[in-house]
This record gives structure tokens, sequence and C-alpha cells, in this order.
């Protein structure tokens, strides 16, 4: 077998459970969540065992697909930039170490609605018995339609793979995994999930000029709760101009994302579905908490605190913010970038718990923009595309989750320690829906064209899709359940 090595990586500080995992703060680290942080010398070493092979040279053909443009394996050469020379190496010391190539095909930016091109693709290569890809990151949503309609591997089954290894996400083996399979996943073999995760951007001058609370220090007492959040929220807006409207020109308390009510909705805990112990997804979205939830942020829309995103352009919604007029930005990680250059500070927050009775922060990514890692069935080496997957995602442990967190997030976008801890955060109490990920109802897409909308009434519209939901459960789970 060969063997490398490489140092566990243990989160540096604030150290929460994951949401609904039921774990402690001592026991959760950013090894168990993928998320790279600090190399603790001390710590036991951890081993990349695959088959020894030499593959003569073959070229893995890898696809990129999916709603969001990324760059995940691309890196023709060295540039300086840290997160592209790090796929460089990554990419070179898989090469090395299995005698392959890369060639990639990014599809990516195109859509992912279920029927996508990443569904199509495979969907076709299996149909004709090929296999054009050695494996491919497919948008979310077809490549939940490719796991229960057949047309991609377990990854459990795959030589060479280990999902328990520290490199693979292990909420999703915990939130995906449906009667021990897990047709796709995702870890430190890319950023994109990474990116897409959400957060909330804040503009500390706007803190200092309304004598607001410090969010870091919210945060750490178990006081950053909704009602927290909407308070301070609530100081801020006002007729800047005096034009008797509010408009692009005036202050705010938030600026809204139409995606964030997603966002919201898993702040506090809550689920469009969840998987039960004999194997079924069940919906859980029509809850108590969740009806209160979502209402109270899609009423946020209509209220004069809060500027929604649709109603001007980009360039407009960020001078908001820039221009020390916006407090609350509620939007996912890959935004910080978009604010390098920005002359005021500003930080990064989790989304808020409901209440000071609920005991994690809770994160998600947004669906809409995920891709994750999936062999067709067709593969024709499956052993072979495992040995590379796996190195990939070991090398990218060692090298690209380094530089994304530590020398591109934390050294570059960000400007204070406080910043760096709630990074920590927000990516160690990360979970999976797998309601929205399946579009179970359309919910993923009916709740956010309520917030377009102005529309707060979820009863009904929960109500009025809640049918076509459980048969489309009916369909998924029966799929499964003929896999046994």
């Amino acid at each position: 077998m060969l063997k490398r090595r490489i140092a566990l990586i243990l989160l540096a500080a604030l150290l929460l459970s994951a949401c609904g995992n039921g774990g402690s703060a001592e026991t959760d680290t950013a090894a168990e969540t993928g998320t790279a942080v600090e190399t603790a010398e001390t710590e036991p070493e951890e081993t990349l065992d695959i088959e020894a092979a030499d593959y003569e040279g073959h070229n893995i053909n890898i696809v990129l697909t999916g709603n969001w443009v990324f760059t995940d394996f691309i890196a023709e050469e060295l540039t300086g930039e840290s997160v592209n020379d790090a796929v460089y190496n990554t990419n070179q010391s898989v090469a090395e170490l299995l005698n392959v190539t890369f060639t990639v095909d990014n599809k990516s930016g195109e859509y992912s609605n279920g029927q996508g091109p990443g569904f199509k693709l495979f969907d076709n290569m299996v149909m004709a018995g090929t296999s054009d890809y050695e494996f491919g990151a497919v948008g979310c949503y077809d490549v939940c339609t490719l796991a229960y309609n057949g047309r991609i591997l377990d990854l459990n089954t795959m030589p060479n793979i280990d999902l328990t290894k520290s490199w693979w996400d292990p909420k999703a083996n915990e939130h995906l995994s449906i009667n021990g399979k897990m047709f796709f996943s995702t870890g430190d073999i890319g950023i994109l999930d990474n990116d897409c995760t959400y957060c909330i951007l804040f503009n500390k001058q706007v803190i200092t000029d309304y004598g607001l609370e410090n969010p870091y220090e919210l945060v750490a007492s178990n006081e950053w709760t909704y009602d927290k959040m909407y308070e301070m929220a609530d100081t801020v807006d006002g007729d800047t101009n005096g034009d008797g409207t509010h408009d692009i020109e005036d202050n705010y308390g938030f600026i809204i994302w139409q995606d964030s009510v997603i966002g919201m909705l898993h702040s506090s805990g809550g689920r469009c579905a969840t998987i039960s112990e004999d194997g079924t997804i069940n919906l859980t979205l029509n809850t108590e908490q969740n009806i209160d939830v979502l209402t109270e942020w899609l009423s946020m829309n209509t209220e004069p605190i809060a500027f929604f995103l649709g109603g001007a352009t980009d360039d407009e919604v960020h001078g908001i913010f820039t221009g020390n007029r916006g407090l609350f930005y509620t939007r996912y990680v890959r935004a910080a970038s978009w604010f390098r250059d920005m002359e005021t500070d500003f930080g990064i927050l989790p989304y808020p718990k409901w209440d000071a009775s609920q005991k994690d922060y809770c994160n998600t990514m947004h669906a809409y923009g995920t891709s994750y890692i999936c062999v067709p069935i067709t593969a024709q080496d499956p052993a072979r595309a495992g040995a590379v997957i796996e190195a990939l995602a070991y090398y990218g442990k060692q090298l690209i989750t380094p530089a994304y967190y530590e020398t591109t997030l934390k050294g570059k976008y960000f400007r204070d320690e406080e910043s760096a801890a709630m990074l920590d955060i927000i990516f160690s109490s990360r979970f999976f829906d797998i309601g929205m990920y399946y579009q179970i109802g359309g919910y993923n897409e009916k709740v956010i064209q309520m917030m377009q909308q102005g529309n707060t009434d979820f009863v009904s519209m929960y109500t009025k899709n809640e049918k076509s939901a459980l048969k489309k459960l009916d369909e998924i789970n029966a799929a499964y359940a003929a896999m046994e």
C-alpha cells in the first residue's frame, strides 16, 4: 500500500459542535468537518492508503458542472496566487504519485435544476455504456437526481476511497448518506463548498457611528440571536437624503440577499427534510418554529430597515455597504473577496441563533451554487478513479485548504483576529439539508420567490405544495429502497 502522511489539523478557536450532531465543543474539530485550520505537530499522523499503481500516463478527464462558475482542479501554471498554486501543486503531486495527467472540462455556470447539463451528461454516458469522464463535480440538484436514478457509484464501495478520512466532510456522511450509501460528497478536494457557505458581513464603521455592541462579543457570549440582530439593525435605517422615501442613497440595517431566507431557516436548526433511521427521507419543514423563522425573515423584506438586492444593480447595492450606509449584509463567504479593497473595516459573522436557548450556531451551504464529487456507474476503472479522487482530496487538505483558509480568507480578505475565529465557527457548524438538495416540493425555490415578491404567507405556500412534495419523496424513497 502506498502511504503518505499528513498531520491532523485541529480547530484553533471557539470550537462548537455541528448543529444537530449532538456533539460537544471539545470533540468537534476542524478535522471532523473537513476544514483545515492550524497544524498540530504533536497529534497522530494520518495516512493516505491507496493501492500501489502506475497508470502509465493515463489522462484523467474531469468535468465540472453546476450553476456557479468555479475553477476547482484548474491551474495551468504557477502564478504566485496562493490558491491557484496550491491547486497546481496538488495536481502535480497526484500526477507524479500515480503517473497520470489531467484534463478539466469546465462546464460550470450553465445551470443545474435536477435535469441540467450535469444530469444529462452522466445519464447519456450511462445509457450509451461509455465513460467520457473519470469523475465529475456536478451541480447539487443534478447530482441528487443522478443518485436516486442509479447513474452514479456508491463512493463507500469504491476501491481506494475512504470517506472516514479527515479530508472528507463527515457531516456529509451523516446527513447525505441513505441506507449506508454515499453517492456524492465534498471536502478538501475543492473550495467551492466553502465559498458557498452562508455568512453575514458587517460594517465596523456603522457599528461605531451608531454606538452599537460588538458583534464578536455577542457571538462569544451566546447573545448573537435573531432578536439581537434585528434590534441592532433597527437603529440604523434612516432617510439620509431627506427625500421622504427609502432608496439607494439611504441607510439600512440590512442588505438582504434573496437566498438568505434559506440561510436563516438553517441558522435556527430547521430543515426541509431529514433522513430517518430506516433510511427514508421525511419532510420536516412544517414545524411551528420553522414557520415563525420564515415568516419573520420574509417580513423583513417589507420593512424600511432592509434593502433588497433586487432593487438595484450589484454595484449600487455594494455601494451601500462600502459607503458606510449598511450594517449587515447577508451573503456567502465568497462575497468577502468583493470588499478586499474597501477602505472601511468589515467583519464576518455566522448567521444568528434563533434564540439564546439554541445550543449551537448553525450554518449551511448555498445549494444552488455547490457541486459534489461523483463517479459514473460506467467508470472503466473504479480503482483508478478512486485512487485519483482520494489522492486529490488528501493533497487538497495539505495544500489547498491552508492556502484558501489561512492565506486567503484570514490573511487577505479579513483584517482582524476575531474574523478568523468567526470563520472557524461558520465552517465547523455546517450541516446539510437533504430536502433542499433534492428540491422536495420545490420549496428551495418557492421561499426565495416569496422573498422576491414580498409575500409573507409561508403557510399557504407550504400547504399548496405539500402534496407534490410528498409525492416526490415517495418516488425518491422507492428508488433508494429498490437499490438494497
